[in-house]
């Protein structure tokens, strides 16, 4: 019986080639000679007792088509590899051991898109056919998938090239249309705040212009007074911040991606360096859809402090000039 692929239950460690085995004759499971020579016993002595027969694990792993081209472990209903677009029609169906195997020169040659300790094939979808082992700046590849959570097949590419070009633009149209609830949902709330505020101030003329003519019979007469007096320039303050606004966001636009890989950086670091579990990757990233809608409560009811300020200023101003004759 071939034992490549299965692991010595004393050494935890994968059988190849050049293993010496040996078999318990009682239960059938394949030990290293040395190390059913240290244990001196069965590993799995207890399986005497019940009667139970050691069974080979990795032929009821699943199959895997690998590409000829580029090694990537695609399913075994697909037609053409996720990863670079080969036909795979022709191609047979690969058990998981399978990944590593003998070159012409006779030499065991090990697939570089294959886990290091043989116990799986990379998730086509996780980790987009990189080594989970491989780095994307201080952290692995495994801890920047755990940490992103959704949208791996997105950010994983994009962290790959950021790491190693440095500061770049690239194309994030939620960062356009809605940055605050982007970097809120990704946990970014020192950018989520930041873009509230400038949001609320360069939003600020236009949505009072808008008020005032949605609104005009709620206001004071004075502040109606006062608006009129002012409405060219106001209406100039506006273009002006409308224009400032689609720059912001334009700004959102092309460096999120960028300020979410330096977050997620830091944040493992972060986690790594206090020596905490790696689980934590995985709860401190993610994305939190709740918080998208606290930012949008906290944006709402800052433009309406702003509105109610005004209106207090405006007051206060008309009541002075009544009371001093000013």
């Amino acid at each position: 019986m071939d034992y490549q692929g299965e692991k010595c239950p004393v050494c935890n460690k994968i059988f190849t080639a050049d293993d010496d085995i040996v078999v318990c004759p009682e239960c059938g499971t394949p030990h290293h000679r040395e190390c059913y020579a240290a244990n001196g016993k069965c590993a799995h002595e207890e399986y005497h007792f019940i009667g139970r027969t050691w069974e080979k694990k990795t032929a009821e792993k699943p199959g895997y088509k690998i590409c000829p081209v580029c090694r990537f472990p695609n399913g075994i209903n697909d037609a053409s590899c996720q990863r670079c677009g080969t036909d795979l029609r022709g191609v047979g169906a690969a058990p998981e051991q399978e990944h590593m195997r003998n070159d012409s020169s006779g030499e065991q040659w090990k697939d570089p898109f294959a886990s290091s300790d043989n116990e799986e094939l990379i998730d086509p979808i996780k980790y987009l056919g990189y080594d989970p082992d491989d780095m994307i700046g201080e952290v692995t590849v495994r801890e920047a998938s755990d940490f992103v959570g959704p949208n791996t097949i997105y950010y994983l590419p994009k962290f790959k090239r950021l790491s190693e070009d440095g500061v770049r633009p690239s194309f994030n149209l939620l960062g356009f249309i809605f940055p605050s609830l982007y970097f809120a949902n990704r946990r970014m709330w020192l950018w989520a705040v930041i873009t509230v505020v400038i949001g609320v101030l360069l939003e600020f003329p236009s949505d009072l212009l808008l008020y005032v003519k949605e609104s005009s019979s709620q206001l004071p007469a004075e502040l109606i007074s006062f608006l009129s007096a002012h409405s060219r320039k106001l209406t100039m303050l506006s273009d002006i911040a409308l224009a400032l606004n689609i720059s912001a966001r334009a700004l959102c636009c092309f460096f999120s991606n960028w300020l979410y890989y330096r977050f997620a950086m830091r944040s493992i670091k972060k986690i790594k360096t206090h020596r905490r579990p790696a689980s934590q990757i995985k709860t401190a990233g993610g994305i939190r859809p709740l918080n998208a809608l606290l930012i949008m409560l906290i944006k709402y009811g800052a433009a309406l402090m702003l509105v109610a300020a005004l209106f207090f200023c405006v007051e206060f101003v008309f009541t002075f000039k009544e009371v001093y004759n000013v």
